[in-house]
């Protein structure tokens, strides 16, 4: 592999919020000089393919530390209803998709938001069968905890009035006990079990690389693949990686169910420098959205309710100790207020029994946070994993939020910048499939905290803003220390791996800027060296 030379006036080192005029030089997969056009003669030789990007901006490869993979992949594959705006729309969508694909033995698709719809209600199968009569059609909706199907796929799975509603979850029915189309959280869970299951490693592989190769195009040259509700089928990426096909390095986390001899083995079998097992996922709560946020007081409008983890709080104490003891780095979905507790508490006893070791558990999303838990992320050494494309987009008046948590408990919705101030490190990402992947819009959305109308005026919990600086490093540095690699990640320096992203515009000039953010080009992608995304 030649040496390469990046010539560009704006070199971002997310060391540091100052940029560098000069070049960035790489040899092999491995950076060997950064710094001044003066002081760069030595490096470059007749032998270096230099890239004129003056008027760009260079910056490390971005880190989405929190995506699920496969879901994302076979969503993209088959259809995507983030920005519809009906369930009658949506449907339509789909079949515009798919009206070709008479074959096709299953539809697997989602994003679909209620929200942006006129009624926000939950939709039904009549939509989807004036469509899809024959193919079960399987729609996820945004937050990934419920789904959206037709009668084929009840049929398909045996589900019927007789169906008992699972543990932590339910089926939408008609006044006369028959399923509806809807499936809330665990309904909906366990069924996209089933269909991952029905899914070959082979066929998972074709879906995760086209999810990959979107990813290189936003500039993301690292994934933190969390599990979602089904098991972690992990060959899929091998299967790519020995195609050498992987351009983003995976950081894969399997579900506590898999135990810690699992996760030590997978540890060791997966341990290269593009495919690694880092460590496990749990959820403890759901969302608030869908009332099944764990929360330390009843929801603002349904007195009575505030959630309840989904494991046992003992047990999951006593997981979290097992995994800490055993050297298993643990990441735990926690959207509610007492979720987010019982994690840090968990941490905490970790600590008092075996001791306190740099593992860097973490929380997961922390939508709704008691202010008296801000400062343990710095005290506890616990990595804040959060996802600001997650905040209000559309019509923050009418966010849900304002009437499930009450304007007091919003307060404390996404809480950035007061946990990065108590020493806490923050690691963005997108949870993609449940927003678009873009880490832009995340940018956008973390410096400015507005909605795409721009609202509220002055941005929401305007305290909670970070700078751009922070929300680039949390971006890229961010995410590899939470990945346990930033000694070789995260930075633009002397000796790190060179994964970068060049930009079409300088992120400092046009953070602020809804429109420049959400339409901002990535010119070209370097993961290890190789450009794997050239514009």
């Amino acid at each position: 592999m030649r040496k390469k030379a990046f010539r560009c006036r704006n070199i971002y080192t997310a060391v540091t919020d100052e940029l560098i005029d000069g070049y960035v030089v790489t040899d092999g997969n491995k950076i060997i000089f950064v710094g001044s056009q003066e002081d760069s003669k030595e490096y470059i030789d007749s032998n270096t393919e230099v890239f004129d990007v003056s008027n760009n901006f260079i910056m490390p490869g971005f880190n989405d530390f929190h995506v699920h993979l496969v879901s994302a992949g076979l969503l993209e594959a088959d259809g995507i209803l983030r920005y519809t705006r009906s369930e009658e729309e949506a449907a339509r969508y789909l079949w515009d998709l798919h009206k070709d694909a008479a074959g096709k033995s299953f539809i697997m698709g989602g994003a679909w938001d209620p929200l942006l719809w006129p009624d926000q209600k939950m939709p039904t199968k009549e939509s989807l069968d004036k469509y899809f009569p024959d193919i079960p059609v399987f729609l996820l909706n945004k937050e990934c905890h419920g789904a959206w199907v037709n009668s084929a796929a009840l049929r398909r799975f045996g589900i019927d009035k007789n169906t008992q509603d699972p543990l932590n979850g339910f089926y939408g029915r008609y006044e006369d006990g028959e399923p509806d189309g809807y499936l809330h959280e665990m309904a909906a869970i366990n069924l996209q079990k089933k269909i991952f299951e029905s899914i070959s490693d082979e066929e998972l592989a074709q879906y995760s690389k086209t999810l990959i190769d979107t990813a290189n195009r936003h500039g993301i040259t690292s994934l933190g693949d969390v599990a979602g509700t089904s098991p972690m089928r992990e060959n899929a990426y091998k299967i790519i990686e020995d195609s050498g096909q992987l351009t983003a390095r995976i950081h894969f986390y399997p579900l506590f169910d898999e135990g810690v001899e699992s996760v030590l083995e997978k540890k060791v079998k997966y341990n290269s420098s593009k495919l690694r097992c880092n460590g496990v996922k749990a959820f403890i709560d759901g969302t608030p959205q869908g009332y099944s946020g764990y929360m330390l007081k009843d929801y603002s409008d349904r007195p009575g309710e505030k959630g309840s983890p989904m494991i046992d709080p003992g047990e999951f104490i006593q997981q979290v100790c097992d995994f800490h003891k055993a050297g298993i780095q643990t990441r735990v979905h926690a959207c509610g207020d007492a979720g987010a507790r019982l994690c840090l508490d968990a941490v905490e006893e970790a600590y008092r029994r075996y001791g306190r070791t740099d593992l860097r558990h973490c929380v997961e999303h922390l939508e709704a946070m008691d202010p008296a838990d801000l400062e343990r992320f710095g005290n506890l050494g616990v990595i804040a994993s959060v996802q600001p494309e997650h905040m209000p987009k559309y019509d923050f008046d009418q966010h849900p939020f304002h009437k499930i948590l009450g304007e007091e408990r919003m307060k404390y919705s996404w809480p950035f910048e007061s946990i990065r101030k108590s020493g806490g490190v923050l690691a963005f990402g997108t949870d993609c499939p449940v927003v678009d992947i873009s880490p832009f819009r995340g940018i956008f959305r973390a410096v400015t905290r507005l909605t795409n109308e721009g609202e509220p005026q002055g941005g929401w919990n305007p305290w909670e803003k970070v700078s751009i600086h922070e929300a680039l490093k949390a971006y890229t540095f961010g995410g590899a220390y939470a990945s346990l690699r930033d000694y070789e990640l995260g930075t633009i320096g002397v000796g790190k791996l060179a994964d970068m992203v060049i930009t079409e515009h300088n992120l400092f000039e046009c953070a602020t800027d809804r429109q420049a953010m959400f339409d901002m080009k990535v010119v070209m992608t370097i993961m290890d060296g190789e450009i794997v995304y050239n514009s």
